[in-house]
């Protein structure tokens, strides 16, 4: 380029020299500028952490407001350099309002944005924002001395030619090359000062980022080895579903058996001649309607059976911070740090972060062997169930023959006071029979109480030792670590 290339140019119909350096220098500052909010606009956060979120629009805000800004003192001072309108006033004022409104961004609106911050993860991004505006404001208020200077000097242009044309004379005069040197070398500054905020902006999105996918990785690794998806959770899952399946069959052989009575039952009709036969029939079918009532139970033996691995969930209270991750002050800490963008932020991080895992191995080694002894248990009251359960045929079992009998009596007198036998017998044995199945239903019902406080005991005495010891000491040394780094001291 060509320094000193004159051209009407600064609202003056005249060529003022040394303008193109002016444009070249917009333009170098206009590229960093227009890359501030860059690293904002393509990050989507998919865990469910609402820190995240809340810093990051923060941080867009902020980017956002400040090259919005920037590119309007870019694009007037452009606009100016190239003006021939001799509205010196207005052009000029245009480029010095769009440098005022940068500093009282700076000044004024920059620590209303980011005073949430503080609460949200300290001082640190605040006062690294404050002193990144800082930093520009160097290069603004240099630009605001330059601009007011040029069009004072234009000004002075207009006023001395009059109403004659403005001579080159008179243009060198009031606007010297140093006066433009100076506007470029405040735009050269405004340059150099703008990559500390883009660092800012782009280094604190980096750590939303980090904290959000490792947010997703602990997520999975809770799942994994002590959540719905893990082994153990398995484990519980078969057990149940061997206990279920053990009433399920039985009920359903029970059922098929007394359908199997009902309708042999219908076949006698010389029994159905006796006038006790009726009061039998619904006996009879008494002992069927059970079924329906265990089936009609609220909860059902299933989901009190499911209840057990409910259950499960509340075994890891001690540990919780490890389980309970949106709502752990241990994951708060470490996020809290990294996001924070303070002078070791990312270091303390990566220096803490898998001893998260580490433990949620160690919960999980502990939870195994409680879990293992307690489906051993289970394993037994299920063959005991099972054997209970078998009871229920003897009461039924003879039945079809007894009335069978009475069917072939011919005497009506003496069939009669056989099936009125029978019917007292048989209403007084499934009153027994139902009972059998309340008894059932009860002893399911303790017994997964039972196992849950048996879990509870199991875990919380081998998990005091992280719960009250492991936990609070890694909290303490993230703490420690984000204010002295390399040199803290570890708990």
């Amino acid at each position: 380029h060509t320094a000193g290339e004159p051209r009407p140019e600064f609202g003056l119909a005249a060529p003022v020299p040394g303008t193109t350096r002016v444009g070249v220098a917009a333009t170098e500052a206009n590229t960093i500028i227009s890359e501030v909010k860059t690293s904002t606009t393509t990050v989507t956060i998919r865990s469910e952490l609402p820190l995240l979120p809340s810093v990051l629009n923060i941080v867009k805000n902020v980017a956002n407001e400040f090259q919005t800004l920037g590119t309007t003192i870019i694009t007037s001072i452009t606009a100016l350099a190239s003006d021939t309108s001799g509205n010196v006033d207005t052009v000029f004022g245009a480029a010095v309002d769009a440098v005022a409104n940068t500093i009282k961004f700076a000044d004024e609106t920059l620590p209303t944005l980011t005073s949430p911050l503080v609460q949200l993860i300290g001082n640190a991004l605040v006062d690294k924002f404050q002193d990144s505006l800082m930093h520009v404001g160097k290069a603004l208020q240099a630009l605001k001395v330059s601009l007011n200077e040029l069009k004072t000097g234009a000004l002075n242009a207009v006023a001395e030619a009059g109403s004659s044309d403005i001579s080159s004379t008179i243009v060198n005069k009031h606007l010297r090359r140093t006066m433009l040197t100076r506007l470029v070398n405040a735009l050269q500054l405004l340059r150099a000062t703008v990559p500390v905020l883009k660092y800012t902006v782009d280094s604190t999105v980096d750590g939303i980022v980090i904290a959000d996918r490792y947010m997703l990785d602990l997520s999975a690794k809770v799942d994994s080895t002590i959540g719905e998806k893990s082994s153990i959770a398995a484990d519980l899952d078969g057990i149940i579903g061997s206990i279920d399946k053990t009433i399920t069959d039985t009920m359903t052989t029970v059922g098929t058996d007394l359908g199997k009575l009902q309708t042999g039952f219908a076949t006698l009709t010389n029994l159905a001649t006796a006038a006790s036969s009726t009061k039998l029939s619904t006996a009879l079918g008494l002992f069927a309607a059970n079924l329906a009532e265990l089936a009609a139970k609220s909860p059902t033996i299933l989901a009190t059976l499911n209840s057990l691995k409910d259950s499960l969930l509340d075994v890891y209270d001690v540990a919780s911070p490890l389980y309970f991750i949106y709502d752990s002050y241990l994951v708060n800490d470490l996020i809290t740090v990294l996001v924070g963008n303070s002078e070791y932020s990312q270091y303390c991080f990566y220096k803490y972060k898998d001893f998260l895992f580490a433990l949620l191995e160690m919960v999980a080694i502990e939870a195994r062997e409680c879990v293992d002894k307690e489906v051993e248990r289970l394993e037994y009251f299920r063959k005991t169930v099972g054997m209970m359960l078998e009871l229920l045929f003897f009461d039924f079992e003879d039945i079809l023959g007894d009335v069978t009998v009475c069917n072939g009596i011919i005497d009506a007198t003496n069939l009669e006071e056989c099936v009125a036998s029978l019917t007292d017998v048989y209403t007084k044995l499934e009153e027994s029979f139902g009972d059998m199945f309340t008894y059932g239903y009860d002893v399911v019902s303790r017994e997964v109480k039972a196992s849950s406080n048996r879990l509870k005991i199991c875990m919380r005495m081998s998990q005091s030792s992280i719960g009250n010891t492991e936990i609070p000491y890694l909290s303490k040394n993230i703490g420690e670590c984000a204010k002295l780094g390399p040199a803290a001291d570890e708990f």
